[in-house]
């Protein structure tokens, strides 16, 4: 049950709700932090090829060898997490105000900004493809390896040397601008590009905080959850990802719709999806509810602004940015997903289907089971979301989206740990804020990777994490409740079952 904004409970304060023990928390996560990128200047994702590798770091001697390091590094994040989940009981007992989440954001951020990026290497990425764009040349046609050796192209991750731009043209760019505006020096272009991530994260707050009230929701609570967790801040701040500027956007586009401004929604989602395609996804969830019960010339106006807008921002934005339409080709978005890593579920699951079969003397290929499950994978997510949007006509669409976005960031053929937060953001406006499974993945899903960007399943981990995940599928399937407690549309349908009017309005935690 939700506690309205204005109604606190009563009783005795919750812990740590003085200012000076939320002062303490805060001092609590910015020491695991600092810990954290002061630890990883030798297992971070450190520049290569550049001397000193990064500016903010501990002296070597502190960090030499194995055992130290990463003793640190991970001491150091047992130390941020438990600050940000003792921080989240403060906020369910509604005691997280805006400016206090603002606080232990900005404290706990600015050491991960200054800091060696971690976990992941796609800033370097980023980097290389705009400074492609410098130079004159096409990222969408040219790979990174048309630099030659040198510090940005050594210091990307070699599966991506011979890939082009997966970006969206504004994002392009963006990165052209921010690479001229960045310096000469790889550190000072993370820097700049961090910064440019920092505006998306700018957006993405007051969104967050906007449509939960919106929608009657905690906004501490949203923040809290959507943007202070581990997840959050390595995502967007740590390895810079464009995913906050994609969301930022996105959030900004459903908080216009869904307060009637049909128009100005559509155009800021469509924006988002100029980063990034997902954020695409929410036209469409705006436009379903708005064709529903209105008369046959609101529907023409409605289908019109539905296709005639995103069709001028993308026309307006790829023409600025100059870089044509290849953007939009299949080739582009296929070749990310080309990467198998057995932190996707579906490639664990096939790997251990591939092993039990070949266990009992069936020789199919792996490329063959693999196929078969990611073609599974996808009619699923298919039919799901086609379930979540013909619920979007009578439901709030904001928990349905987000439902939807979860279940393609993990049912995708590649996943990495911040695709989670393109859900994870919507559904911390809604009921699922309460929700102690989107509680564990923010705080636990980046370490899937290491503090330098590699996977941590590798070898024959798929003989534990298979099975899990086809446990994961059974209990899915079996349930008419999904582990957010949303009603698996799909099948509900087919038992034309009815769902309580309460579960009706977001995602609820069970």
């Amino acid at each position: 049950m939700n506690t309205p904004a204005g109604d606190r409970p009563s009783g005795p304060p919750p812990a740590g709700r003085s200012p000076v023990a939320l002062l303490a928390l805060i001092f609590l996560g910015a020491l695991g932090s600092l810990g954290m990128v002061l630890f990883a200047g030798q297992i971070g994702a450190i520049p290569r090829g550049i001397d000193p590798a990064w500016w903010f770091s501990a002296p070597q001697s502190w960090t030499s060898g194995w055992i130290v390091p990463h003793t640190g590094f991970y001491c150091s994040f047992v130390l941020l997490a438990t600050a940000w989940w003792r921080l989240g009981i403060v906020a369910r007992a509604g005691a997280l105000t805006l400016p206090w989440a603002g606080v232990a954001g900005v404290t706990w951020a600015t050491p991960l900004f200054i800091g060696v990026p971690l976990f992941s290497r796609d800033i370097y990425s980023y980097i290389g493809q705009s400074q492609l764009a410098a130079s004159g040349l096409d990222p969408y046609l040219v790979a990174p390896a048309a630099l030659g050796p040198g510090p940005v192209l050594d210091s990307i991750a070699t599966v991506w040397h011979h890939t082009p731009s997966p970006y969206g043209p504004l994002f392009v760019l963006l990165g052209h601008v921010v690479f001229l505006l960045g310096g000469k020096s790889v550190i000072s272009e993370v820097l700049a590009f961090r910064a440019l991530e920092l505006v998306g994260l700018v957006i993405a707050g007051w969104a967050i905080a906007a449509l939960a009230r919106h929608q009657g929701h905690d906004p501490g609570l949203a923040l809290w959850l959507g943007l202070l967790s581990p997840l959050a801040l390595f995502s967007f701040v740590s390895s810079a990802h464009n995913d906050a500027l994609m969301i930022g956007l996105l959030l900004v586009g459903l908080l216009l719709g869904t307060r009637g401004h049909l128009a100005w929604g559509i155009a800021l989602c469509s924006l988002g999806a100029t980063v990034k395609l997902p954020a695409l996804a929410g036209v469409v969830f705006l436009v379903v509810p708005a064709l529903t019960g209105v008369p046959a010339r609101r529907k023409a106006q409605v289908i019109l602004e539905a296709v005639g807008i995103p069709a001028a921002v993308f026309f307006g934005v790829t023409e600025v940015a100059g870089y044509g339409w290849t953007w939009l080709g299949l080739r582009t978005y296929r070749i990310p997903t080309e990467l198998k890593v057995l932190i996707t579920p579906v490639i664990s699951l096939s790997r251990w289907l591939h092993g039990l079969l070949h266990a009992v003397g069936l020789p199919v290929g792996e490329g063959v089971v693999t196929g078969v499950v990611e073609l599974l994978a996808a009619l699923a997510v298919a039919a799901g979301c086609l379930a979540l949007l013909l619920r979007a006509r009578r439901d709030p669409v904001v928990p349905l989206l987000a439902l939807a976005l979860l279940l393609v960031a993990v049912a995708s053929p590649t996943v990495w740990p911040w695709y989670y937060t393109w859900g994870l953001c919507l559904a911390a406006t809604t009921a699922a804020q309460r929700s102690r499974a989107l509680a564990l993945v923010a705080l636990g899903a980046m370490l899937l990777v290491g503090a330098g960007g590699t996977p941590m399943l590798n070898g024959g981990a798929y003989w534990v994490t298979g099975p899990l995940v086809a446990a994961a599928v059974v209990y899915l399937a079996r349930k008419r409740r999904w582990t957010f407690g949303i009603p698996i549309p799909w099948a509900d349908l087919a038992a034309d079952v009815s769902s309580p009017a309460e579960d009706l309005g977001g995602i609820h935690a069970r």
